[in-house]
């Protein structure tokens, strides 16, 4: 429901003027914002309280006030926390998590510029880059884990730039960002967001640092300066000639933040700070930031900022809530309080039965042998004191009492929890065929796609926002340096990046929805069907199946992600081999031998041979020997990888080029004994009519030389090609290095 306190905030808000037209700014003053503020915070005060207990719940508070129970003397009854709720958000959280660390890249960009031909290559270079800078922060990893959880705890987390240039996003709750409670849940219908962070002073002087470049950008130096005075602790304030001289104390000051500015900066308190963000009449956002205690100014302020809310801050929604509002949703921590909270109550209950069940019950028959109440041991046996009463009970069965309770509560928070589970039922039975562990995990993920896909429509926009702001800031950031560096020395031009199309950036979804085992099965599925797949595919598949396993780092062990493939000693064997068999030798196959790389060697080399016989380029008579060599040498080697999967696309070529070399040995064979023929023919006519011989001779000379020099003539154009792609390799590799060394140096 509204809050008075809600309404009369947004009063502080202004509309339209005095003549009925829009205005300008809708924040008037630091009075106004201030004021917002403080009814935004009345009217989130019992949500706090909620907040709060749902967080006390999941960092193991007990169930029962202990303070309660001393005063009405249950002080020794048990109040334990089961930990209960903390697994099943470990649980949730878990495919969160996955969904970060499974990708190779986290972002797909896409480029306006450039040769189509190198268009693909540099989009994946970008967006490596783009993952690599993201990974390297040392606060990413932790801010996604932190928006991930909050977003499961309590249905709502906010993703936000505290700096209007940075690219860096910081995370918080309805604890830290304040907005009406009858804001839909859209971006674009907040008209006010407050934001409450604490800053070091170093870090607001950091902002000032360059006095005239911030006044330029929108901060109010004075009032940012008056801001760190107020919160500086010092033994004593500083004087000139014995009075008091504030001029004077900033300038000290200035020089231990400049000096020391880690020291200084943590020796004093942090300043509550506000972050205002505004949307105009005309849809744009406007930034502001003041002092949350006795502000007098801004400390900034920029209107029309950002373009789109979601420039300045990224909602992530658990759900749509009972009637579609931001405080109507409802996150996890709220579905399971009440089944959890009665959950820690029953096994604690269940405990104290136990142990009064096991233990012994006896009765004073009066004050006096009560007093004297003892036990005295005799090795095995103990005596009890006079005038004392064993008391027979029956102990409580409590697996009828309370299991079947527990039981119940478990089903219940199973059924209204939106997790990804591990465990499905009967797990270790041995008698589970695929499709039953497939429909299984089916039933278990069901419910966490709609909560997965609302996390990464919030997810992509916060990501193209980032690589907004990577893109178009002018700050000299040095990691920002090294992505530009680093893009550059893979060939990517600085212009590239600058074009990139924003709007179709998004990002990369996980195999799986946060599942290793449904990733597991995707990919076998996708192995099935690989056969169809062309060699990049093929290659992505690869790269899949092993990151899967052995995780991204290790890939390139075994799955280079590379534009060539890597030469091995078994590459240059197999071209040593091919000069053996284009002569005609046969070569014997070894069983140890990487049989597919030596495939990868000899089949283009049996292509080119049947691709000169076909042009008239080759002597058939020298070319059959050959032909048969390599047919034979690949027909071998081919039946070394027969039945690994892997291979199976290249099996299916190598068999295409054999089934095209067997033609061509058959064509051959009755070419050459054609030749034979007709030679033997003439030689036999030359025996009766020798002035014929010679002539015959010479056409079957000249026909050998027309041969040879068509050989020759191939074989220079190969080696020109090959020449010249080493020429170009070997420039482009002194202009990598050269852009290395200039952005060294």
């Amino acid at each position: 429901m509204s809050s008075k306190y809600d309404i009369e905030a947004l009063n502080d808000l202004g509309s339209l003027d005095e003549t009925g037209k829009p205005v300008k700014s809708r924040l008037k003053d630091v009075k106004s914002a201030l004021s917002i503020f403080q009814g935004l915070l009345k009217a989130d005060e019992k949500s706090a309280v909620n907040r709060a207990r749902v967080d006390a719940m999941f960092d193991g508070a007990n169930p029962y006030s202990q303070s309660q129970l001393n005063a009405s003397g249950q002080g020794l009854k048990t109040n334990l926390n089961f930990g209960e709720a903390q697994r099943l958000l470990d649980v949730s959280l878990s495919a969160y998590v996955d969904l970060y660390s499974s990708l190779e890249k986290l972002v797909e960009v896409k480029g306006t510029l450039g040769d189509p031909s190198e268009m693909g290559y540099f989009e994946d270079v970008v967006s490596e880059e783009i993952t690599h800078l993201l990974r390297s922060w040392p606060e990413f990893h932790s801010n996604y884990l932190r928006l991930c959880t909050t977003f499961i705890k309590h249905g709502v987390a906010f993703s936000y730039f505290d700096n209007p240039d940075e690219w860096r996003f910081k995370v918080g709750s309805f604890a830290d960002i304040l907005i009406p409670r009858q804001t839909p849940a859209n971006e674009n219908c907040i008209d006010v967001a407050v934001g409450r962070r604490k800053y070091l002073l170093h870090e607001l002087f950091a902002f000032i640092k360059n006095p005239e470049a911030a006044t330029k950008v929108g901060w109010d130096v004075e009032e940012v300066k008056r801001v760190i005075l107020k919160n500086a602790s010092t033994s004593s304030k500083r004087t000139v000639g014995g009075s008091y001289s504030a001029s004077y104390e900033w300038e000290e000051l200035q020089k231990e933040l400049k000096n020391n500015d880690i020291y200084e900066g943590h020796q004093n308190p942090s300043v509550a700070v506000l972050h205002f963000w505004v949307r105009e009449m005309d849809g744009s956002v406007s930034h502001y930031i003041s002092a949350e205690e006795s502000p007098k100014n801004f400390m900034y302020q920029k209107m029309n900022r950002y373009d789109k809310p979601e420039q300045a801050y990224v909602l992530f929604t658990y759900g749509t809530g009972s009637n579609g509002t931001y405080h109507s949703i409802r996150g996890l921590g709220h579905r399971i309080f009440n089944h959890v909270q009665t959950s820690n109550r029953l096994r604690c209950q269940m405990v104290d039965g136990a142990m009064l069940g096991s233990a012994v019950m006896i009765q004073p028959e009066s004050q006096r042998a009560l007093d004297e109440l003892g036990f005295t041991y005799y090795g095995a046996y103990a005596v009890l004191s006079p005038n004392v009463n064993i008391i027979e009970k029956a102990s409580p069965n409590l697996s009828t009492a309370v299991q079947p309770a527990l039981n119940d509560i478990s089903n219940q928070l199973a059924m209204n929890t939106d997790t990804v589970s591990t465990y499905g039922s009967q797990q270790s039975s041995p008698y589970r065929n695929q499709m039953q562990v497939v429909a299984d995990m089916d039933v278990q993920t069901r419910l966490s796609g709609a909560s997965l896909n609302l996390f990464y429509a919030s997810w992509n926009r916060l990501l193209k926002e980032i690589v907004r702001r990577i893109v178009t800031s002018n700050k000299i950031d040095p990691d920002l340096r090294d992505f530009y560096t680093r893009c550059e020395m893979r060939g990517v031009p600085i212009e590239f990046v600058k074009s990139l199309d924003l709007e179709r950036t998004k990002a990369v979804r996980s195999i799986g929805n946060g599942s290793y085992a449904n990733r597991l099965v995707a990919l076998r599925e996708l192995q099935a069907i690989s056969g169809s797949f062309d060699e990049v595919g093929r290659k992505n598949l690869t790269r899949d199946i092993v990151s899967t396993r052995v995780g991204h780092d290790l890939a390139d062990r075994y799955a280079p992600n590379l534009a060539e493939d890597r030469q091995t000693v078994d590459n240059k064997i197999a071209f040593l081999e091919n000069q053996q068999l284009s002569e005609g030798d046969p070569i014997p196959v070894i069983s140890t031998e990487m049989h597919g790389a030596h495939l990868q060697v000899h089949t283009p080399a049996l292509m080119q041979l049947i691709e000169q016989l076909n042009a008239g380029a080759a002597d058939p008579v020298q070319a059959l020997p050959a032909l048969q060599a390599y047919y034979q040498h690949i027909g071998e080697t081919l039946q070394q990888v027969a039945g690994d999967a892997a291979s199976e696309g290249m099996i299916g070529e190598v068999k295409q080029v054999l089934q095209f070399a067997e033609e061509m040995i058959n064509n051959t064979s009755k070419q050459v004994q054609k030749i034979q023929r007709d030679a033997a023919q003439r030689q036999g006519e030359g025996q009766g009519e020798p002035s014929d011989g010679g002539q015959m001779q010479n056409k079957l000379q000249e026909h050998q030389l027309k041969m040879q020099m068509a050989r020759e003539k191939a074989n220079l154009d190969i080696e020109l090609k090959k020449a010249k792609f080493e020429q170009e390799q070997a420039m482009r590799d002194a202009e990598n290095v050269l852009k290395m060394q200039q952005g060294m140096s």
